[in-house]
Parts: C-alpha cells; structure tokens; sequence
C-alpha cells in the first residue's frame, strides 16, 4: 500500500512538474517533493503501527479430549472412523460387558446371602443366650457337686477320682460358656455395626455393586462434546486400560490469538473489528473481534522461589502453559472471537491480523487494503521444488 501512494504521489508531481508545467523546478521544489514522501511515509506508517496495530504470529487453536475409559477390557466394536464430526453424547466405541455383568451377578448373590445372613442374627443371638443360661445352670449344679464330693471324701465316704472328675466338669463348662459368650458378642456387634442406618456388611456389599454397575456403564465410551476426531487407529478386539489414550477429540470451540509487541495496543479495546488474513483460506479476510488482552507476559511470572521468568532464570516449579517460549517473549496477547456469520477455521491455521482502534478512522482503509494485499499474497507457493 505504501508503495501504491508514493506512485501516486511520484504521478501527481510529473503531472504538475513535467507535464502541465504549474510549478516550476527549482531548489526549494525538490526539497518539498523529496522531503514530503519520506516524512509522510514515516509519520503515516507510525500511525497505522500506533492506531491499527497489526501481526503476523496469528494461531489458531481447539481444545483437544483424550478419550480413554476407566475399565479395562477388550474393544468389541469402534463406532467412529478418521474425520468424523460427533456430537456430545454419541457412542465412540464399546468394551466387552461380558466380565462386569458376571461380576454384578456375583455380588447381587452375596448381597442376597448375606440379608438372609444379617435376618438370621437375632436368632442366633436368641440361641446363644439360651445357650450360656444352660451352660450356666449346669455350672453351678456341678459347683454343688465339687462341695458335696469335698465333704465326702474329707468323711472318708467317696473317693477322690469322683471329686476330680467333678471338677475337671466344671472347667470344660467354663470355657464352653467363655466360647458361648463369645460367640453372642461377635453377633451382636455384627448386628449393631451399621453404616447410614444399614447394617455394614450389607452396605459394603451394595457399595460393590454400585461400583460394579458404574464399571459396567464404562463399558460404552461417549462422546463428551461436539467435535471432530481426526484420527482413530482404534481397531475391534485391543485391549484398552484405564486412562489409556484410545483417540483425540478436537472440540469445536475455537481461540484464536494474536501475539503483539508491549507497546502496540495501547489504544485497542474489547469489540473493536479485527479482520485476519490466513495461510489455510488464500484471498479471503475474516471478520473478528477482539475479546480481551492478557494483561501478562510470561517475563513477569514467578516461581515457587520468588524468581522471575526471562533471561537466564530457571522455570523449575512453572507450568508448562507459564514457561518461556522464545517467539512469545514479552509479547502481549490478545484473544479474538469470530463473527457470528463466519465459518470455523482450520486447526492450526496461521496468519496475519489486524485490529482496528477508534482513532483516526480514515487510516482504516490503508490497512484494509494491505490485509486484502496479504490474503491475496498467500496464493503464492514460493518453493523451488
């Protein structure tokens, strides 16, 4: 463009000079006509780089989803292929069930058992209780007989084989109504013990199911948004494994991003028009506008030491989104979302933008124009082979 006004100049000047003759050429007319160009190229382009800041490090990017699934099994059927677009909720592929359907049989079974187990513990509270009463009243009888075989055997009327006998009786049910107590306290504390009002034993078994049925519904892997899957090697019959990546999904929701200098967008706001000119779409000028600008640059993040990014300073501790990246040094960068009417870009695409500030109007048109130059120029394949 600036090549275009200076021909046009250097026209106007021959016409009046040469051609038409209506002012002459003298010392003080050369001096206008040489100095004129060169003073207004550097004050109008000052004024663009100042009031319609303009870029070429344009990125076009997608969040991307690793699909992966939580159970581990075999692949038994792969519902998408390479470059289909899926909407949110649609089955991408299905592990075999066969495994997690057996397992929640199994612990329906036990669930079912240990029920019939837990309505069968106050009977047998009921029992034992009974048990140590009996055991308990034939302690003491046998306690009456150790006294009396005493008597007896100090008067010399029984023998001391009988008095032992006796007491080894009383020893065998002591230790039975020990077991017996036992026994009674161990199913009352598995009757009592409860967890949410269920009995625990009962509660961890549906705990288990629960966790069976989840297992199971894994088993058929969804699409958690809408988007694209530009590449599924995915194949019926391999074994997949929790957190194991099967495929990427590209969501549809696109940032578009712009790297610009420190000092360029001091008179840009948020709305204002930005037109972008890319590699992937030659010829055509896509209509923007500008979101926000991220009011950092990565020079002036901090670690968990209290140094700062830039020059030799270590990023130990940084995420990686915070670490230094050479081209993005110190640059500041602005956000843009696409008009309502324009189409979704190619993932990936680079290029040039522009952003148009609300000063000095007229200087709109001159960049206008260089950005319609640069899309026409990307038809352009300069290679030698």
């Amino acid at each position: 463009m600036l090549e275009l006004l200076i021909g046009i100049y250097a026209g106007i000047c021959w016409l009046l000079i040469k051609k038409l003759k209506l002012i002459p050429w003298n010392f003080n007319t050369q001096v206008v006509v040489y100095s004129l160009p060169i003073f207004g190229s550097i004050a109008l382009i000052l004024s663009l780089n100042y009031f319609c800041p303009i870029t070429s490090d344009v990125k076009v990017g997608n969040r991307s989803v690793d699909i992966t699934t939580q159970t581990l099994g075999k692949v038994k059927k792969v519902y998408v292929k390479t470059n289909q677009e899926v909407k949110k909720g649609d089955t991408l592929f299905t592990i075999d069930p066969v495994p997690y359907e057996q397992e929640i049989k199994s612990l329906e079974a036990q669930l079912s058992n240990m029920k019939s187990t837990v309505s069968s513990y106050t009977s047998d509270i009921d029992a034992s209780r009974k048990n140590i009463l009996s055991l308990q009243s034939q302690l003491d009888l046998s306690n009456k007989r150790i006294k009396q075989y005493q008597e007896l055997v100090a008067a010399g009327a029984a023998n001391r084989f009988d008095l032992e006998q006796a007491v080894a009786t009383s020893q065998d049910l002591q230790s039975r109504i020990s077991a017996a107590q036992a026994q009674k306290t161990s199913l009352e504390a598995k009757y009592h013990s409860t967890h949410n009002g269920e009995n625990a034993s009962i509660a961890e078994l549906r705990a288990k199911l629960d966790q069976a049925k989840w297992n199971l519904s894994q088993t058929v892997v969804l699409a958690p948004t809408d988007g694209l899957i530009p590449n599924v090697q995915l194949n019926e019959g391999a074994m997949m494994a929790p957190f194991k990546s099967a495929f990427v999904l590209i969501q549809k929701q696109q940032s578009i991003i712009a790297f610009f200098s420190q000092n360029e967008l001091e008179t840009v706001k948020e709305g204002n028009e930005v037109e972008l000119a890319l590699k992937t779409a030659p010829g055509k000028v896509v209509k923007a506008k500008l979101e926000y600008v991220v009011d950092a640059t990565s020079q002036g993040i901090m670690n968990n030491a209290g140094g700062m990014l830039g020059g030799n300073a270590t990023t130990s501790g940084i995420p990686e989104t915070a670490r230094q990246v050479p081209e993005t040094d110190g640059k500041l960068i602005a956000k843009f979302v696409l008009d309502e009417n324009e189409q979704p870009l190619t993932v990936g695409a680079r290029g040039t933008a522009v952003i148009y500030s609300d000063h000095i109007k007229p200087l709109h048109l001159i960049r206008k124009v260089m950005v319609r130059v640069s899309s026409k120029i990307n038809y352009l394949i300069p290679k030698l082979h």
